[in-house]
């Protein structure tokens, strides 16, 4: 960009924001040096994304059926928050994923104390499954996507220090769901060692970190999944129990949304930073406006934060993206992985029907972590000094969601191509190789099918997908 053109977009900016100085200076930062980043690919380039092999993977048993609890069910493999690529790719087409369930089936019904959460399986514990899948051919010259075959390897649960199960029933605080059996007449004990786990993460040694969304918390874990420490925000007063417990996240961090707390973790490629994503921005209504979300890294030999920064929801190639504009409808971040030592790729999704996956940068973005700023309702984020993540669109997965709804209700929802699909809850991301990615879905382990004879049976399915080009 010409050095003119340049100061003229500067005085053109700083003239329709009323003021000068602080940004100016964070304009150009944004744009780099003195050229802007284009948030779209080469014109004429597309966007889309192919599905080059998809699988269902089989209804495993989690959970018998307990016939001394009234209305209890079995729970199969479902409620699906993560997936991590655990052996790469080889030349045969095969590899190894490692899946993530959620705290298990819940519903809210209605009793006479009003409306009240259920545990539809009190017995159930959230799980880790390792498969293998082979059948993955990345051959470019393939018109038709092919079928995988997954074969369940492994499976374990989660456990304290002393070896109790962890389960995925709420810590008991003020702020969080009291819990039933599934008729609603009695409550289930509280466990201070709960979680309600979204993202997974696995170093090279073998051992993981988990984020979950009750506190929100980090959880450090063993190969055999001993969860051995559990960081939280400070100020949150969670009883003692025989994992360790670590005050040292940023208190703001325990002002989630309920149910939208961490939800996707990645790994840098040196193993020295995991990146804990919030879902949503936090609980009040001018974070919700300002579409502003938090990002966190932690260092990975002792939990603590080395940075944080503001991840702006919605659309970059926006002009008033940086500084006003429209928040998509109820935006989540979905799912995360690294691509580089500050470079992430984030699903994002709305209630407008959009998800897209977007590469991010950290390198040129205001590290906020102890800055003490109230950056909630803050649209105009260059106004107060601080550079959100840059975003850059890598793929759009409109043209392949009515395939996912295909996929996942067995055929008995066929979109059109074109047609707003929404609902999907996409929740796992994970890279496969420079130009493949795998995306899993999160079905509610079919709570709304188990009570509903018109809603559809969800199946819990893996796809890998082709990106437009290589990361």
């Amino acid at each position: 960009m010409a050095h003119s053109h340049q100061s003229q977009m500067l005085s053109k900016a700083a003239a329709a924001l009323h003021f000068c100085g602080v940004v100016a200076v964070f304009f150009i930062f944004w744009m780099g040096n003195g050229e802007a980043e284009e948030p779209l690919l080469e014109s004429g380039k597309s966007l889309q994304c192919q599905i080059v092999a998809s699988a269902v993977f089989p209804e495993i048993i989690l959970a018998q059926e307990d016939p001394s609890v009234s209305q209890d069910v079995p729970v199969v493999l479902g409620g699906i928050s993560d997936v991590t690529v655990e052996k790469a790719i080889d030349d045969s087409g095969q590899f190894v994923i490692r899946l993530l369930t959620d705290r298990g089936p819940s519903r809210k019904i209605e009793t006479v104390d009003g409306k009240q959460r259920v545990f539809l399986n009190p017995s159930f514990v959230p799980t880790v499954l390792v498969f293998g899948v082979s059948g993955c051919s990345l051959d470019k010259s393939r018109s038709e996507s092919k079928k995988l075959k997954v074969k369940l390897q492994s499976q374990f649960s989660l456990q304290t220090l002393s070896g109790k199960v962890i389960t995925g029933r709420s810590n008991g605080l003020k702020g969080d769901d009291s819990i039933a059996i599934p008729s609603g007449e009695e409550l289930l004990a509280s466990d201070v060692n709960g979680i309600d786990p979204e993202g997974c993460t696995l170093l090279a040694d073998g051992t993981f970190w988990l984020c979950e969304e009750y506190r929100p918390s980090l959880l450090c874990c063993e190969p055999n999944g001993m969860v051995t420490k559990r960081f939280i925000p400070k100020g949150v007063k969670l009883p003692s129990s025989d994992i360790q417990i670590v005050e040292n996240l940023p208190a703001h961090y325990a002002k989630r949304r309920a149910n939208r707390g961490f939800e996707s973790l990645a790994l840098s490629p040196d193993e020295s930073t995991i990146w804990a994503l919030m879902q949503s921005p936090f609980d009040n209504e001018a974070a919700e406006r300002s579409g502003n979300v938090r990002l966190l890294g932690c260092n990975t030999e002792n939990g603590q934060p080395t940075s944080e920064y503001v991840y702006r929801l919605g659309d970059p190639a926006a002009a008033d993206f940086l500084t006003g504009g429209v928040v998509p409808d109820d935006g989540k971040l979905c799912a995360m992985a690294a691509i580089g030592p500050k470079k992430l790729l984030i699903l994002e999704q709305s209630d407008d029907g959009d998800t897209k996956i977007y590469r991010c940068e950290l390198g040129k973005a205001t590290n906020v972590l102890n800055k003490d700023k109230n950056l909630d309702g803050v649209r105009n984020l260059l106004q107060v000094g601080v550079v959100p993540v840059n975003k850059t669109l890598v793929a759009d997965l409109a043209n392949i969601l009515p395939s996912f709804a295909s996929d996942i209700t067995a055929g008995q929802w066929q979109p059109e191509v074109g047609e707003q699909v929404a609902g999907l809850k996409l929740e796992g991301l994970a890279v496969l190789d420079s130009k493949h990615v795998i995306v899993v879905n999160d079905n509610d382990f079919n709570v709304d099918s188990l009570f509903d004879e018109n809603e559809v049976k969800r199946r819990s399915c893996v796809w890998v997908l082709s990106l437009p080009e290589s990361l």
